[in-house]
């Protein structure tokens, strides 16, 4: 032991138990202490972000108060990151592990080799002409565009990067697509056009479109049983594919990010993340109640992996060469848990222009090129309100009635993700806008985006009658 460290334990540990029990992520150490090594390994790895931005701005506001006894160790050169604390011993230690085609893995409890088994050979990406204009090239914005107000346009922006006295906002990027042409991005925080920057629960749009490429392939069938072998011959087994893209399979679900909860005993506490939502216990019938569920995208996850050959390997070919690569998405992963399963329901990381790539998708019914990567009537029913919810599709959030956004056209739809990741699609305004970074408040994130929406859309045409 480190001179003076038994001291300083005696002297912290009472008033630090007492100080965590009030930390706004976490009921427990063990779960702070991953959250932290998991964060810092993805975006210092995964994003390639400054360690002391991420941590000083990004990680320590999210988890205090463990700042005051944690003990931090970042390895450029393993791409690990360890995270102790001056109270618990290091076998108790939080350890995340970056891997090319992989990302970064949390390793819950389990040697650096558990995951060797599920390691992935990387795809060799598709190039972009850097002189094609976006989306099927690696150009940037396009020349003035006609009718748009350019003042009006980087106005909307700017407040979108501006702090408030409301809370911490930390935007990091911005991007707007209109008519098929980037109109304008901009950058903040160390983050650039190339920057794979994570989605959280933006990447349920990814795997739902999965499950919808596999539907047109035949595949998968929307109202056949989901194909779970655990739960054949129980209640379980009359929840189909369509209930969970629409989330009402009717499992247990607890979605709570301001404490312990299903969700953080997953995302931090499994080593198999599937094995945990597939055995949430029954509460209703399927199709009875909306219940939004990161466990819910990981069981459809599940569905798909299974689909594609089962391996993590299969799976990261599957979604490299059916979605990204078609799409000119060279710099996208999604990160997989320590038993080799994709995590469907929260770990994508894209560059902004890429995320804005999978709503264009959207936006033109699934056609990229002249082919049609994804059926359209697949997107209309990911787009359209489930039976019992009117502002959630298949895997997307709807702004029926202007429930998201008053002032906002009604037929827009969202990705939305943790901290206040937004793609947003306006198909009667042509519109894609994506906005990243990292704001805790959920008020300050509707406030942020709203104004950005409003903003923008009052910079473009209107649309012709």
């Amino acid at each position: 032991m480190q001179p003076g460290i038994g001291a300083l334990r005696a002297a912290l540990i009472v008033p630090a138990l007492i100080v965590l029990t009030a930390c706004d992520l976490l009921d427990d150490l063990p779960v702070g202490k991953a959250y932290a090594a998991k964060q810092l390994c993805s975006f210092v790895f995964t994003s390639g972000l400054d360690e002391t931005l991420v941590r000083e701005q990004f990680i320590k506001p999210k988890v205090q108060p463990l700042p005051w006894i944690w003990q931090v160790a970042l390895d450029r050169e393993a791409g690990s990151v360890r995270v102790g604390d001056i109270l618990t011993a290091e076998d108790q230690d939080a350890v995340a592990l970056y891997q090319d085609g992989r990302g970064c893995t949390l390793l819950v409890d389990q040697p650096a080799t558990a995951i060797t088994h599920h390691s992935i050979e990387p795809l060799a990406a598709p190039v972009l002409d850097p002189a094609r204009p976006w989306p099927h090239g690696a150009g940037g914005p396009a020349p003035p565009v006609v009718g748009v107000d350019y003042q009006q346009l980087q106005a909307a922006i700017d407040r979108g990067f501006a702090e408030r006295e409301a809370g911490t906002v930390l935007t990091h990027s911005v991007l707007v697509a209109w008519n098929g042409q980037l109109l304008a991005e901009q950058y903040a925080l160390g983050v650039d056009a190339q920057t794979p920057l994570p989605g959280w629960s933006m990447t349920k749009t990814i795997t739902g479109t999965l499950a919808g490429i596999l539907v047109g392939d035949g595949v998968l069938a929307l109202d056949a049983p989901a194909p779970v072998p655990q739960w054949q011959d129980t209640k379980k087994a009359n929840i189909t594919l369509r209930h969970l893209l629409q989330m009402t399979s009717g499992l247990e679900v607890n979605e709570d990010y301001g404490g312990f909860s299903d969700v953080t005993q997953m995302l931090y506490r499994e080593s198999n993340q599937y094995a945990y939502a597939l055995r949430q216990p029954v509460v209703t019938a399927p199709n009875v109640a909306f219940e939004y569920s990161t466990a819910e995208t990981n069981r459809l996850g599940s569905v798909i992996q299974a689909a594609v050959g089962g391996t993590a390997q299969a799976m990261y070919e599957f979604y490299q060469q059916r979605l990204f690569h078609p799409l000119g998405i060279t710099r996208g992963l999604v990160e997989f848990d320590a038993t080799g399963h994709f995590v469907g329901g929260a770990y994508g990381y894209m560059p902004a222009r890429d995320w804005a790539r999978l709503g264009q998708l959207y936006l033109q019914e699934g056609r990229w090129q002249g082919r049609a990567l994804l059926p359209a009537e697949w997107v209309a029913f990911a787009t359209r309100p489930s039976p019992v919810s009117e502002k959630y599709g298949a895997q997307i959030w709807l702004n029926t009635g202007g429930n998201r956004w008053p002032r906002v056209p009604h037929d827009a739809y969202a990705m939305v993700g943790h901290q206040g990741q937004r793609v947003v699609v306006i198909p009667s305004r042509q519109l894609v806008l994506v906005r990243t970074g990292v704001t805790e408040d959920r008020e300050l994130q509707q406030q942020v985006m709203a104004e950005l929406l409003e903003g923008v859309l009052a910079a473009l045409p209107e649309p012709a009658s």
